[in-house]
């Protein structure tokens, strides 16, 4: 068992040994190479992600008295994007006249939602090998539900805090080395299609099962060590590796040590697939709450009638796969151009389908109690399903029922003609027949641009084509509320349990539905310094409630299939 502090030691050891090795193995690299700049080197295998690079990258700037070829190289990114959206319809997972963990739901509609974000960035490269991130987010937020006895929810939330801060150092290939060390606190993807939905390995939780997103943040941040590198070549077959051990940062119990491993191949830049297991609080800091060795709340019995717990280790697997078919379809143009434009048909992504499956938790905990017969005699039996938490109902014998959720998504045509003008009288019918509201007077207003998007681009030069339209599903058993309020809101100690199904059940707003949906656009333009992007959907979403945890949001305020949600981000990056 490790303490904080000998977590935190192990950490600046491994710091000052890097940063040693680093000073000491940095070199020129190969003269024949072309020096890239900061933003140009591509160097994660499970493609780690910084919300700067939607943006324009910055300028590289030497630094002064180095001689004619600089050794570093200082870049700087300033991002700002604003949100405003609405929760059309949805449910808050607390009434406040009510007490327990059984608590009715309280319906609100038309429920806005405003966000502001601000990434400030400071890159710097030395030797084209050493690189140092320094990255500071803030973000200004406001409470769903404003409530006089807590002054926090009536005024804006301002946060600040690191949005990536790491060091790095690579050997072999500069675009794709053989090895590269990280240390520090980094955004880390491993499903470069995954707009909204999926990402489960790393940002979705076992016991109890919570799976969360969050718009256009469909990745996590991970504090600790990270090696990764690639063997083969890019354009046949492009075998790509990750390794980390990093300290629980995103949920209770914090500081745990987690092991991830993950592996990935694109064979002909048309079949990409991946895989991943990562052992969820492998090295507990304290026994007595990751392990729960001392609570009673936790307790169940097994079909022997020993005692045992509940805890929140958990080891997780993950599968994904991408199959890109404009790999082997020919560009071709549709006359005339003033209609359909003068770019090839259809993209280089468009029609792309990609798919990933979780087990989140492999180990079943069957609970059993000593149920009397017919006759009086006392036998070890399975307790109802309603308290049998994480049973071995199992999926082809393979998969666990409750606690493996499957994405599915493909990137649609952003040809303008399409995708402004005949996908949303589709899209917005289907939207009318799943939720019962009609928007689709819009469809009108999109056709418009559809049908001048073509002459636009013949005779101003505009490209109206979206960079990305992509629609994602997912599958997942509601059996329990999406929530960690046992984790949040327990005494004397956290537990790894979902929370009660009465409340969901009594309050009636309609059947849990268990399919998620996103669609997901984004539109860039002038020279990527600014874009457009929005979502409309129904998946795992949670607005802001600035009270004690008691009073908070820990459920889907989007459950059934009435309700949804919508949201629209104008961003700029220099």
């Amino acid at each position: 068992m490790l303490n904080s502090g000998g977590i935190q030691m192990i950490f600046r050891i491994l710091l000052g040994m890097l940063a040693g090795a680093s000073l000491c193995l940095a070199q020129e690299g190969d003269s024949t190479r072309a020096v890239p700049t900061a933003e140009s080197v591509q160097t994660d295998t499970a493609h780690a992600v910084q919300p700067k690079a939607a943006g324009r990258p910055g300028a590289v700037v030497p630094f002064a008295g180095l001689g004619s070829r600089s050794d570093l190289k200082i870049k700087q990114n300033f991002f700002l994007a604003i949100d405003e959206g609405e929760a059309v319809r949805g449910v808050y997972d607390l009434d406040t006249s009510s007490t327990g963990t059984g608590k009715p739901y309280l319906s609100m509609n038309n429920l806005w939602q405003q966000k502001m974000l601000l990434y400030i960035t400071q890159d710097i490269v030395y030797k084209e090998r050493l690189r140092l991130l320094a990255s500071i987010e803030c973000d200004l937020r406001y409470s769903m539900f404003p409530r006089a006895p807590f002054p926090a929810t009536l005024a804006p939330e301002f946060d600040f805090y690191p949005n990536d801060v790491e060091i790095d150092y690579l050997f072999g290939n500069l675009t794709f080395p053989w090895l590269k060390i990280a240390l520090g606190y980094f955004p880390f993807k491993y499903n470069p299609d995954a707009k909204d939905l999926g990402e489960y390995l790393l940002r979705s939780e076992a016991y109890p099962t919570v799976i969360q997103t969050d718009f256009e943040f469909a990745f996590t941040r991970e504090l600790g060590l990270h090696l990764s590198g690639f063997l083969g070549n890019p354009n046949i077959d492009l075998f790509g590796w990750d390794l980390m051990l990093t300290s629980e940062t995103h949920t209770y119990p914090l500081m745990d040590g987690t092991l991830s491993g993950l592996v990935s191949n694109k064979l002909l830049n048309f079949l990409d697939i991946g895989a991943g297991v990562s052992f969820q609080r492998l090295l507990p800091v304290d026994d007595n709450i990751t392990l729960q060795k001392n609570n009673g709340n936790s307790m169940y019995r097994e079909e022997n009638g020993d005692t045992n717990h509940y805890t929140f280790q958990a080891t997780k697997l993950m599968l994904r796969a991408a199959i890109t078919p404009q790999r082997f379809i020919p560009e071709f143009k549709i006359p005339p151009s003033f209609v359909f434009g003068t770019h090839p048909f259809f993209g280089k992504q468009d029609l792309k389908i990609y798919g990933e499956i979780a087990i989140l938790g492999v180990n079943n905990y069957v609970a059993y109690d000593s149920i009397p017969d017919a006759s009086g005699i006392n036998h070890w039996q399975k307790v109802p399903d309603s308290l049998n938490y994480y049973n071995d109902k199992m999926i082809a014998g393979i998969f666990p029922a409750d606690r493996t959720p499957v994405m599915l998504g493909i990137d649609l045509p952003t040809n303008p003609l399409l995708s402004y003008g005949v996908l949303p009288f589709l899209l917005t019918k289907w939207l009318k027949d799943e939720t019962g509201s009609d928007i689709r007077q819009l469809e009108w207003v999109t056709l418009v641009a559809g049908l001048a998007s073509g002459a636009a681009e013949q005779f101003l030069g505009w490209d109206c084509s979206l960079d990305v339209l992509s629609l994602e599903f997912e599958w997942f058993s509601q059996r329990y509320p999406n929530s960690d309020l046992n984790v949040l809101n327990s005494s004397p100690l956290p537990y790894p349990l979902p929370i009660s199904n009465q409340g969901r059940v009594a309050t009636g707003f309609g059947s849990f539905a268990t399919t998620k949906y996103a669609l997901y656009f984004k539109k860039s333009f002038a020279n990527n310094r600014f874009s457009l992007s929005g979502l409309v959907g129904r998946d795992h979403m949670k607005p802001l409630e600035n009270a004690e945890p008691a009073k908070q949001q820990t459920d889907d305020f989007l459950q059934s299939s009435s309700q949804w949600w919508w949201t629209f981000r104008m961003s700029a990056s220099f």
